[in-house]
């Protein structure tokens, strides 16, 4: 039967004549359910079991006929609108008072659905305004989040620049007291030493005065009473060993000379004028002279040998002299020097004193290499007893520029046309157990040996095959995985790597200043060969003197022959008298000479052993602790889990 249907009927009353089982197996998805409003009520009758129900249905989308197995009075669902026909208008009264109900409750549930609507619009625009209120808020605070980062950046590099320049001045006040305060105790010892001899003038002045009164001699006794008594009004200050100074005296109020202008500071205030008084420092070539001298201390020469930016630039050496020598006018110079100036009075000594041990200088690369050489240079000369008085020094240190150009000009010209003069020596006759071919013998041993452990570091140094920790990053690259192996090998690695670079760096510190001290024992030497040629000489011209002697035979020769012979015997007996002053020369001061110069030596290989076990020693307090941790991460258990093969067998199977 066909279905007659009105799109527009309100609360309408149907009647379903067809039998409503049909539409239990019937879905919405493919019917069309009335056409009415979404949300609609509706009630029909439907036929079930041979009796009718009320049937009540609201208008859903995609909703499937309820499947009913039952059937009580009421039901609710979905029908198609193929089953369902207008209902007669004979329907009670009590169903339209239904369906108006439905209608009303229908449209209170759309109004309801309207306001809740509304208010989720509302809260959503809400939510969005706060969602970008925190947006900007959020982007404010990124901003000065930045802010506060790069202010802090920089208020960090300030404060590492302030902590810098503050460290700098505490070392160089360090320096400064402790320099002072050696000074001090050298110092002392001169006053005590001083007024032991002043007791011993004493007690023989008292003896002198007792005889004098013994004799009687009134005029004698007079004179003495008239010493005395000058003597009394003299202050007569005694310094005490071992004596400490007053409490009421500070650290403070103690006196120190600056090194730069020799001007008289507290030791409060010696960072801040040691700062000021180096940036005075204009680079200029005439030296800094003061007329106070900074210490007592008799018979002193000490150099210093540094070097700033000016310095830097014009590829010069500040050097600074402190002296008490009295052919120096003023105590402190301050002079600035290039390397050719040190080559230079290096040259000059060894022409002006060949009896003389002159240190070498050794040639560098790096701007630190050459100052700790030239310090070295200058402090092996002021040692020397002789090289410390020598004229060439006292130029070179007080000097100016133009004045060590001329001189320097001087010396090359008289290496120029200076003659060579032929050495003759003779091995045949010498004593192999004479005192000068056994300190020669020695020195070469000593300087074959020090080169030799030179070579052995050098090549120890340059040979990166012996590095274990190539070998064991190899190993641990080699794992597929994070095994134990992997995590122990890189330890060890890493480990010996930083102890392969830290070797580096001390071994060339160590190769030299051995090769400075090698260099010191090869210019003794040097004076050795000097005077084994000498002697040679000498032996030489002797025996021609001789020879020239023995054929000396009065009525045998001829004139012509006669003159040619004492021509050659004046010439042999003029170069034996110079070979033998040049002789005595070399060996006039030869025992001191050879014994300053092995204590030095001695002293200077003593400095570079305890230079060289410090470091070692502080290199291994450092590196115990890393070695520790390594040891820890090797004894780590293995894990079964992690292996390399089943890792490899994993990535072929995939």
């Amino acid at each position: 039967m066909s279905c007659q249907y009105k799109s527009k009927l309100k609360g309408r009353q149907l009647q379903a004549i067809k039998d409503f089982n049909a539409a239990d197996v019937c879905f919405s998805d493919g019917a069309n359910p009335l056409s009415f409003h979404i949300g609609d009520h509706f009630t029909f009758l439907s036929y079930r079991d041979k009796h009718w129900a009320n049937v009540e249905r609201t208008i859903l989308n995609n909703n499937s006929i309820l499947l009913i197995e039952t059937y009580p009075p009421t039901e609710q669902g979905i029908i198609p609108i193929d089953y369902v026909i207008e209902m007669d208008t004979a329907i009670t009264e009590n169903d339209s008072v239904k369906t108006d109900q439905n209608n009303s409750d229908q449209e209170s549930l759309s109004e309801s659905q309207d306001s809740e609507a509304l208010k989720a619009i509302f809260v959503k625009e809400d939510l969005e305004r706060q969602l970008e209120a925190t947006k900007k808020r959020l982007g404010e605070a990124q901003k000065e989040i930045k802010m506060l980062s790069d202010r802090s950046k920089k208020e960090f590099g300030k404060n590492v620049q302030l902590l810098h320049q503050l460290l700098q001045q505490y070392y160089a006040a360090s320096e400064v007291l402790i320099a002072t305060k050696e000074e001090l105790e050298i110092a002392q010892k001169s006053i005590i030493a001083h007024q032991e001899m002043t007791k011993k003038y004493q007690d023989v002045f008292e003896e002198i005065k007792t005889q004098i009164h013994k004799s009687g001699n009134k005029s004698a006794i007079k004179v003495l009473d008239k010493i005395l008594a000058k003597e009394a009004k003299q202050p007569n200050g005694v310094i005490l060993q071992g004596k400490q100074r007053c409490p009421s005296t500070g650290e403070d109020d103690l006196m120190l000379s600056c090194t730069l202008c020799s001007e008289k500071i507290k030791v409060s205030e010696l960072a801040s004028h040691s700062k000021i008084c180096s940036s005075q420092d204009k680079g200029s070539t005439k030296p800094k002279l003061t007329k106070q001298p900074s210490t007592p201390t008799p018979d002193m020469l000490r150099v210093n040998v540094t070097y700033s930016e000016t310095d830097q630039k014009n590829a010069t050496f500040k050097v600074v002299t402190k002296t008490t020598l009295p052919n120096y006018q003023f105590p402190l110079y301050e002079v600035h020097r290039s390397e050719a100036h040190f080559e230079w009075l290096q040259e000059a000594l060894q022409e002006a004193l060949p009896e003389r041990i002159v240190p070498p200088l050794v040639k560098h690369t790096s701007l630190n290499g050459k100052t700790r050489e030239f310090q070295r240079f200058l402090s092996r000369i002021c040692s020397h007893k002789a090289l410390k008085h020598d004229g060439w020094l006292h130029l070179f240190l007080t000097g100016f520029n133009e004045e060590l150009e001329a001189a320097q000009a001087q010396l090359d010209k008289r290496k120029s046309i200076s003659d060579t003069t032929e050495v003759i020596s003779d091995r045949q006759g010498y004593d192999e157990n004479a005192p000068v071919i056994k300190c020669k013998k020695y020195m070469e041993s000593l300087n074959k040996h020090i080169q030799e452990l030179i070579n052995h570091i050098q090549i120890s140094t340059e040979d990166k095959s012996t590095d274990l920790g190539v070998w064991f990053k190899l190993l641990s690259e080699g794992e597929p995985t994070d095994t134990y192996l992997k995590a122990a090998c890189a330890a060890l690695s890493k480990i010996c790597h930083e102890l392969g670079n830290y070797k580096e760096t001390e071994e060339n510190l160590i190769v030299s200043d051995l090769t400075s001290i090698a260099e010191y024992v090869k210019s003794a030497k040097k004076l050795l060969v000097r005077v084994e040629q000498a002697v040679g000489t000498f032996l030489h011209w002797d025996a021609e003197v001789r020879q020239c002697e023995e054929m000396t035979e009065p009525g045998n020769d001829s004139a012509e022959e006669s003159q040619s012979l004492t021509q050659r015997w004046a010439e042999a007996n003029s170069n034996c008298a110079e070979a033998k002053a040049y002789l005595e020369r070399l060996c006039q001061d030869l025992k001191f000479e050879l014994s300053h110069f092995d204590l030095r030596k001695e002293s200077e290989l003593r400095e570079v052993l305890i230079e060289y076990t410090t470091l070692k020693s502080e290199h291994f307090e450092k590196v115990q602790s890393k070695w520790f941790g390594v040891k820890f991460m090797v004894e780590a258990p293995i894990s079964s889990d992690i292996r390399a093969i089943k890792c490899i067998e994993e990535i072929d199977m995939n």
